[in-house]
């Protein structure tokens, strides 16, 4: 058993509590989510604004309780008295069970705890075998309780289990909190997907973490842009990954493929010119440096560049395999060139003085060139926080190690207008 003695959140402990709560995610739920999204929710229910049913009576809580052998939990059991059931309780979850069909997992259709062997390891298995089945399946994933983690004041430790983890995940202190933390996830992807459930304020915090950012204060720039990327700024998810690609270059394809190419609302607010003067060439250099480096079959090589470069579309040709066609592709993006931005004339003037250092063989004295031009770097396009191009430029970007690259983003920049 995990140790558990943390009490779950008391804002949702009664009937009433849970009523107000889920009156007001539904509200969120039915304004943003698209409608493909909703296919299950009926008219009755979008007409009251209400993605639950009536809630279980105290002679149904009762029954169930007499089944299954046990007490619930109170928030779980607050819940179905406000709603016998649920949809879209989260973002991948698309019904809750009802006080009828509850059961205990091991002997449910879908028994997870067959899927580990007597060895497991984890001790995943012997938790799943005690555990309550709350939801349906929804996207390959089901909510469960474990009725042997108890806190002090009665709830029970709730987990998601999904086969794409896989496993169970995050351990929470309670159902209460558990739906709190899929609210919060929710917000978190249908911001990201720019459609912010709570938009208000979200020029302040790009203001605020573009000067943070031209402070050198990284750790609280990612933050406000973070926090303006789940308000549904795309802006906001574009800088706070071009900041993280300054901090750590190895993954930042994966993060540019998955908030900026291929997100409409992204390229709207920064413009195509800056994602393909930025974004693309960071991306094609690690994927190149990862197809180079692992070999063929590694990289995002199907992603649609259509939009923002047709000639990097990925197709495979007839008279070539897929490994052959991918090869074909990662010679393209890497003899790709993509249109650059202006930079100040006096930071231009370092990035050619450094270049000409380099192909002397003097990267040391390239860097220090480069050093003593950053703070001077400032740009008028206000999605334009740091110099990229030392990332992404041929020749320079050899210059910038990890560790100068953290050093750029945290040199303040632009303070003298120079």
């Amino acid at each position: 058993m995990r140790p558990a003695k943390e009490s779950s959140e008391p804002g949702l402990r009664t009937i009433e509590q849970w009523r107000a709560y889920l009156a007001d995610y539904s509200a969120d739920v039915l304004r943003v989510t698209e409608e493909d999204g909703l296919s299950n929710v009926s008219n009755e229910q979008r007409a009251a604004g209400w993605l639950g049913y009536e809630g279980a009576s105290e002679e149904q809580l009762a029954e169930l309780e007499q089944r299954l052998g046990t007490r619930l939990p109170p928030s779980y059991r607050a819940f179905l008295g406000a709603s016998d059931g649920w949809l879209h309780l989260s973002s991948f979850m698309g019904e809750m069970r009802t006080s009828s069909t509850v059961a205990w997992q091991i002997a449910s259709d879908s028994d997870l705890s067959s899927l580990y062997d007597d060895e497991d390891e984890s001790g995943e298995k012997a938790i799943l075998e005690r555990t309550l089945l709350i939801s349906g399946d929804g996207d390959a994933q089901y909510w469960l309780l474990d009725p042997e983690d108890l806190s002090e004041d009665g709830e029970w430790a709730a987990y998601v289990w999904a086969s794409w983890y896989p496993g169970l995940g995050e351990r929470h202190a309670s159902f209460a909190e558990l739906v709190q933390a899929e609210r919060e996830s929710f917000e978190e992807l249908e911001g990201y997907n720019g459609r912010g459930v709570h938009p208000e304020g979200v020029e302040e915090l790009l203001d605020q973490g573009r000067a943070q950012a031209l402070r050198g204060e990284v750790a609280q720039a990612i933050d406000s842009f973070e926090r303006a990327a789940v308000k549904g700024s795309g802006a906001g998810l574009y800088l706070e990954t071009i900041l993280k690609a300054f901090q750590d270059l190895q993954f930042v394809h994966h993060e540019i493929r998955n908030n900026i190419l291929g997100r409409d609302h992204v390229v709207a607010e920064v413009g195509a010119d800056q994602v393909l003067a930025e974004a693309v060439p960071l991306y094609l250099r690690r994927a190149v440096e990862e197809h180079e480096q692992y070999g063929p079959g590694v990289g995002i090589v199907g992603l649609n560049f259509t939009q923002l470069v047709p000639e990097l579309d990925f197709s495979v040709q007839e008279s070539k395999s897929v490994e052959e066609s991918r090869n074909d592709w990662f010679e393209r993006a890497a003899a790709h060139v993509s249109p650059t931005l202006p930079e100040p004339p006096t930071f231009q003037q370092a990035l050619d003085r450094a270049r000409a250092l380099v192909e002397q063989d003097r990267a040391d004295e390239a860097w220090a060139v480069i050093e003593a031009a950053v703070p001077h770097w400032h740009s008028d396009n206000p999605n334009r926080i740091a110099p990229v191009v030392l990332l992404t430029d041929p020749v320079l970007r050899h210059v910038i190690t990890p560790d100068r690259a953290r050093q750029v983003v945290t040199t303040p920049r632009g303070q003298d207008g120079a």
